[in-house]
């Protein structure tokens, strides 16, 4: 009877998983496969395809503009992942208070640009950061720095990186923020009450108990940040295009203008598999920081 139970347990729970399991196979396997094999031929579009093995990652190795667009990624997503983290975290922290007012309000202000579309926020940001006469020169006027007024943001080869990271922090922040906030939550508080009666300071209670407690979530949020921001292609397209004198040309533009533009799609896809590979990498290494209590 309990075999008969189990198995009428066992085909309605993947009865419930199949949707998703399907659209996982149909959307993330199946791309990744078709990727895999083009990655080993010089498939171009509208061209027959034939196997050549590796010399498609052959050719990334030796390939400098493919350096450059790997080394723009990892800038941009180093200058924005780092923002992302402290200020979420610094957020979550304030959101915290209890004794906050209007925090419902403020919740909504942090979570707002998260639910924004990107083209459409990109376009905003576009006349933020005009120089002389954007938001971001007016506030520089008002505050009395004016020889910052006439910055060109994204079209200057030092500043369009930041330019791009700025708008990425303002995006994701709000996400991440409410992450951090949930595990806040989630901490017992009679841990903090106990350090606090010994003696111990609010910082040495944040450092000593909370950030320890919250290690998962901490690196939950850098992983996932990670990934999202290293393949992030709006942001840039929509501000820069890659640009100036190719410095924010980064692997999502690398990729697609290597197969859209230049039609080498076997090419394309192996550029995509090293992206692959160094997110997997990422989050492999990332996880080893995680405590074996958080497995069991």
């Amino acid at each position: 009877m309990r075999r008969i139970q189990l198995a009428y347990q066992t085909k309605f729970g993947l009865l419930f998983i199949s949707p998703a399991a399907l659209y996982f196979a149909g959307f993330w396997v199946l791309p990744v496969a078709l990727a895999v094999v083009a990655s080993a031929t010089d498939w171009r579009i509208g061209r027959p395809a034939h196997f050549i093995g590796l010399s498609n990652y052959a050719g990334l190795v030796s390939d400098p503009q493919f350096h450059h667009a790997l080394l723009a990624s990892l800038t941009m997503t180093g200058i924005a992942l780092a923002s992302i983290v402290a200020l979420a975290l610094v957020l979550a922290v304030a959101l915290n208070d209890s004794g906050l007012r209007l925090s419902r309000f403020y919740k909504l202000a942090v979570f707002a640009p998260v639910v924004t579309d990107w083209v459409a926020t990109g376009l905003a940001w576009q006349l933020i950061f005009l120089p002389n006469q954007g938001v971001l020169a007016g506030l520089f006027e008002g505050v009395g720095l004016s020889q910052w007024s006439s910055l060109r943001w994204t079209s200057t080869r030092q500043l369009a990186p930041l330019a791009v990271a700025i708008f990425v922090v303002w995006k994701m922040t709000g996400l991440y923020t409410m992450v951090f906030l949930a595990g806040l939550r989630s901490v017992p508080r009679e841990f903090q009450e106990a350090a606090l009666m010994d003696g111990a300071s609010a910082t040495q209670v944040f450092s000593r108990i909370t950030m320890p407690l919250l290690r998962p979530i901490t690196v939950f949020v850098v992983v996932s940040g990670f990934v999202t921001v290293i393949g992030l292609f709006e942001p840039i397209f929509m501000l820069t295009g890659g640009g100036p004198a190719d410095a924010t040309r980064a692997l999502p533009i690398f990729m697609y203008e290597t197969f859209f533009q230049f039609q080498r799609a076997g090419y394309a896809s192996a550029a995509g598999m090293v992206f692959l590979a160094i997110c997997l990498v990422f989050a492999l290494l990332a996880a080893r920081q995680l405590p074996y209590s958080f497995y069991e």
